[in-house]
């Protein structure tokens, strides 16, 4: 069974009754945590209860939302319930490095262990963070100052008389990133000629702004759209997975016919009664009335079709043999 102190209930008053201000204090050690923006890596260190924590954050903070920090807290801290107290700073000087355990700074939170074996904090880095407390974790009201690319995490003795297993006890800490479940699109065209067009690009039926090349989206599945009167409407489905760049690639197309010609070996293929020697591939033909002519032998198939803008058509002859039994 955890022993209880009267020292717990005079911390709490203490803590809550004392306006914010400046204080001065010397640390054990300065424990570095770097964070990435990218990924759900978590990071383990062991901590004394007189060592701080400072978590570096990436440059680039789009998909961060949050600090998740989880703290493994051994019988020894357990059972002097109020002894340790966990603390958020502000303001932090000189800049946190690991040679430096004298510091200043401004206490934003602070909070003493839980007499359990372990407890979680959630610390929102933007006030419109879309994560929400859980049974299992604790979600600060506070938003820590974050211009200077950092979070300083103190550990501190809440009161006199601690015995020694306390006092040197060890704690595990995790560290890792709380992510928005959102992802970049990147988008990049390739269109025919030396210069590109005029179109409207469509983002779920939103229409985009072309000045930007990449849209911060929702992870799922996404309809992008090109419509233009230069080129050939496009439709393309894509996945948006989180924290990850996705690039779509969209060839535009030119808006003039094409015609697609196949035939067995040997035949011979009059275009508007112009032999043609191009098979297989696809080819620009001007709009309008046309006319196809194959020749196997003796055999002719002449067919006239119109060929119409922005669409592709396909002039196939097939031989096929057909056996009845009787």
């Amino acid at each position: 069974m955890y022993k209880r102190s009267v020292f717990f209930k005079l911390f709490i008053f203490s803590i809550i009754s004392v306006p914010l201000f400046c204080e001065t204090f010397r640390i054990r050690k300065l424990l570095p945590v770097q964070l990435t923006g990218t990924m759900q890596n978590e990071q383990t260190l062991i901590s004394g209860i007189n060592d701080s924590i400072v978590i570096f954050l990436p440059d680039d903070t789009t998909y961060l939302e949050g600090i998740e920090i989880k703290i493994a807290i051994p019988d020894e801290v357990a059972a002097w319930q109020g002894s340790v107290a966990f603390s958020l700073y502000n303001d932090i000087t000189p800049a946190p490095r690991v040679s430096q355990i004298d510091y200043s700074g401004t206490r934003a939170y602070v909070s003493p262990l839980p007499a359990r074996r372990s407890w979680t904090v959630q610390i929102p880095l933007f006030a419109a963070s879309s994560f929400k407390e859980s049974p299992y974790a604790v979600k600060l009201a506070v938003v820590p100052d974050i211009k200077r690319g950092f979070v300083f995490i103190r550990l501190q003795p809440a009161m006199k008389g601690i015995p020694d297993e306390t006092i040197n006890a060890a704690l595990k800490i995790s560290v890792k990133p709380i992510l928005n479940n959102k992802g970049k699109l990147l988008i990049s065209t390739t269109y025919p000629g030396d210069e590109l067009l005029p179109y409207m690009l469509f983002i779920d039926d939103t229409q985009a702004t072309l000045t930007d090349d990449s849209w911060i989206l929702p992870s799922g599945i996404h309809n992008v759209s090109i419509v233009s009167e230069f080129y050939r409407n496009e439709t393309r489905t894509v996945r948006v997975d989180q924290a990850k760049t996705t690039e779509l690639v969209v060839q535009l197309k030119s808006v003039t016919p094409t015609l697609l010609i196949t035939a067995p070996a040997n035949t011979i293929v009059y275009l508007d009664d112009e032999k043609c020697s191009v098979f297989g591939k696809e080819f620009e033909i001007a709009e309008g009335e046309h006319t196809v002519r194959f020749l196997m032998g003796d055999y002719e198939v002449v067919r006239t079709f119109t060929m119409q803008k922005g669409k592709s058509y396909t002039a196939s002859l097939a031989v096929d043999v057909d056996i009845a039994e009787e």
